[in-house]
């Protein structure tokens, strides 16, 4: 067997890890948890200390209602929240995600990349971390999911920032506009 690629580092939100990967099935069998952005940082600085290897960080959660955003805990990461946008221009300064040797960082939660802030989240994260970001467009079930985690099969669900355009921006949305969606 020869590795394809990146392995997941899987961090869930503790709202839903239990319950969207419980059953027979082994399912995220390796699973971090955090519940908002600080215990994601503290999650990220654990995994320097383990042996690094191409992975994507894959932030698992349910999504707002509305505007479909990822949640960790009770924090949306929307990055026009001036907290969120900080906590990852720190990740970036840091260069923690070098040095964990992340490739790509995936917002695995129901249609995170369906709607005008999705899309704009997607971007700018990508902007800011220099890296690929992708967003879902479709609502995510456990069976998407292996005992890694993501199951490469359902990469057609994914959707990456630079996919993603201002101009398009209401393209697949079934919601109604951010009131910041003026950018």
């Amino acid at each position: 067997m020869t590795d394809a690629g990146p392995v997941p580092l899987n961090v869930a939100s503790p709202d839903c890890a239990e319950d969207f990967f419980a059953g027979p099935a082994a399912r995220c069998v390796i699973l971090w948890r955090a519940a908002g952005l600080a215990e994601l940082r503290e999650v990220l600085e654990h995994c320097l200390d383990l042996p690094a290897r191409p992975s994507t960080l894959d932030l698992i959660g349910h999504s707002t209602r509305g505007h479909r955003l990822l949640r960790l805990g009770q924090t949306p990461i929307d990055m026009l929240d001036p907290r969120v946008s900080a906590f990852f221009r720190g990740l970036a300064q840091a260069g923690l995600l070098p040095r964990l040797q992340v490739t790509a960082v995936r917002l695995l939660g129901c249609e995170t990349a369906v709607t005008d802030a999705g899309q704009r989240t997607l971007r700018m994260l990508s902007q800011t971390l220099r890296l690929p970001v992708f967003g879902t467009r479709k609502p995510l079930l456990k069976s998407h999911s292996n005992s890694a985690g993501f199951d490469p099969a359902f990469a057609h669900l994914l959707t990456a920032a630079s996919a993603t355009h201002p101009a398009f921006g209401k393209a697949g949305s079934r919601h109604g506009r951010h009131p910041h969606d003026r950018w």
